[in-house]
C-alpha cells in the first residue's frame, strides 16, 4: 500500500495469507453498535435516525494499489526454449508455463512479461528482426520489429492478450501451445530464425491466486480488483432492476452531499439489496474449490454470480463493489481471516463508510446487513490498525488509479 496517512491512528502493513480461500465464516450476527452511535470525522456523531447514522469513520490507507515499481514474477516458473542460430543470428526465448486468466491483461504491467525473446546479432552489420508470439486459439498476436546493432544482443518482451471469446470459454483450465516466430529481413524478404511451439497452461477465468511469488500480500490482494466489473451487462441490468425500488423510480450516479445527508447513497445501496433479493433471488453459497496450481481460489465473476443466483463472500462482495463503482461511488474491500465484506464511502471528501455484510443477502434486510458489518468492522479495525497479518483494506479507486483495470470479459 505504500505510505499511510495519519489521522487518529495508523494502519500498519496488512497481510492476508491464504485465509480468504477458506469458507466465509462471518455471516452471523456480531456485536454491532446501535444506529446513531457511529463516530463522525471529527469525533462527533451523525444525526440519529439519518441514513449516515450507520456510517463509520475509518483511517484508510493513502494508497492501496499494487504499487510495484516494476513487473514482478507471476508465480509460474519460466520455461526456456532451445537457442537457434541462422546466419549468425541467434534467438531463444523464455516464457511463463502458466497464464493466469483473471489477471492475464496485467502481464507486463504488474506481472512479469509472458514471453521474453533474446536475439544476438553476430554479423558485422545491423539486422532488422521481426518477433511475434501468440497462444494459438486463445490470444491475439503480439508483434514487434526491432533493429539489432552489429554484435549486440537485444530482448523483446511480449504479452499476447486473451480474446474476449477465449475468456468466455475458459470455465476450466486448458493446455495450450505458445507459438513464437523470430525472423530477419534480408533484401526486404523475411528469413526464419525460430518457428516453435511450446506447451503452456491457461487457467480458468475463475481461478484467482491469493499468493503470487514476488508480490507482497497487499499487492496480491489488490489484483482481485481486476474481478470488479462495473461495465458487465449483467451488473448494468441489476442497477436497472434496483431503480424499481427507488422512491424516485430512478438511479442517480456519484455523490450529491457530505456524509450522505441527502440519503441517496444509502437509498441506492438499499435498492440494489432489494433487487438482489427479490429479482435475482441471490443467496450465499460457500464454494471455494479450485483445480489450479498453488493457492488459488475459484471465484466467479459478478455476471456469473447473477446468472447462478449465488455467491460466496468474496463473490458477493465483488458484485456489490461492481455496482457501487458503476454508480460513481467508491467501494473498498475489507479482508479479515477467512472472510471479506464491502465498505462504501459515503461522500467524496470524508473517510466515512457504510459497511455491508453481503453474505446475508436473501436472509436479512439491508439495515440488518449493515448493522452486522458495523460490528464486524469494530472487531477488525484494531487488528488493521496494529498491522496484524490476515487483515487488509483494498481501496478500489486507488487500485484503478494504479492501473488495475477490469478483466476484459463480456
Amino acid at each position: 500500500m505504500g505510505s499511510l496517512r495519519k489521522a487518529h491512528g495508523r494502519f500498519g502493513a496488512a497481510v492476508l495469507l491464504l485465509v480468504v480461500a477458506a469458507a466465509c465464516n462471518s455471516a452471523g450476527p456480531t456485536s454491532a453498535v446501535p444506529a446513531g452511535s457511529a463516530t463522525g470525522r471529527s469525533g462527533g456523531l451523525f444525526p440519529a435516525g439519518s441514513p449516515a447514522a450507520s456510517g463509520i469513520h475509518v483511517i484508510v490507507p493513502e494508497s492501496s494499489g499494487a504499487g510495484a515499481s516494476q513487473p514482478v514474477g507471476s508465480g509460474a516458473p519460466r520455461a526456456t526454449a532451445a537457442a537457434v542460430t541462422v546466419d549468425q543470428i541467434t534467438a531463444d526465448y523464455t516464457y511463463k508455463s502458466e497464464l493466469i486468466t483473471p489477471i492475464a491483461h496485467l502481464y507486463g504491467l504488474f506481472l512479469d512479461d509472458f514471453v521474453i525473446v533474446t536475439v544476438k546479432n553476430g554479423n558485422a552489420a545491423a539486422v532488422k528482426i521481426v518477433v511475434s508470439s501468440e497462444i494459438s486459439g486463445y490470444t491475439s498476436k503480439a508483434s514487434d520489429t526491432v533493429t539489432v546493432p552489429a554484435g549486440a544482443t537485444q530482448e523483446v518482451r511480449q504479452n499476447p492478450r486473451l480474446t474476449t471469446a477465449a475468456i468466455d470459454g475458459l470455465n476450466s483450465q486448458h493446455e495450450a501451445d505458445l507459438h513464437v516466430v523470430v525472423s530477419y529481413l534480408e533484401a526486404g524478404q523475411p528469413r526464419t530464425v525460430v518457428d516453435q511451439t511450446s506447451p503452456t497452461l491457461i487457467t480458468s477465468r475463475r481461478d484467482f491466486p491469493w499468493s503470487i511469488k514476488g508480490f507482497t500480500q497487499e499487492e496480491d490482494w489488490n489484483l482481485v480488483v481486476a474481478m470488479v466489473t462495473p461495465t458487465d451487462p449483467g451488473v448494468e441490468e441489476l442497477i436497472r432492476a434496483g431503480a424499481n425500488y427507488d422512491p424516485n423510480g430512478a438511479m442517480v450516479s456519484n455523490y450529491d452531499s457530505l456524509n450522505d445527508e441527502s440519503g441517496t447513497v444509502w437509498q441506492r445501496l438499499s435498492d440494489i439489496w432489494q433487487a438482489e433479493t427479490n429479482d435475482y433471488s441471490l443467496t450465499y453459497i460457500g464454494t471455494t474449490d479450485s483445480f489450479a496450481s498453488g493457492s488459488s481460489q475459484r471465484i466467479r465473476l459478478p455476471g456469473e454470480v447473477l446468472d447462478q443466483a449465488s455467491g460466496n463472500c468474496i463473490e458477493l462482495t465483488l458484485l456489490y463493489a461492481s455496482v457501487v463503482e458503476a454508480l460513481g461511488m467508491q467501494p473498498a474491500i475489507v479482508m479479515v481471516p477467512g472472510h471479506a465484506y464491502i465498505a462504501v464511502r459515503v461522500d467524496a471528501q470524508n473517510d466515512n463508510y457504510y459497511f455491508i455484510e453481503t453474505t446475508m443477502i436473501g436472509q436479512a434486510t439491508f439495515k440488518q446487513a449493515v448493522t452486522t458489518a458495523v460490528g464486524e468492522w469494530q472487531k477488525a479495525q484494531p487488528h488493521l490498525a496494529a498491522g496484524e497479518p490476515d487483515y487488509g483494506w483494498v481501496d478500489i479507486a486507488a487500485a484503478r488509479a494504479d492501473g488495475i483495470i477490469p478483466i476484459p470479459w463480456r
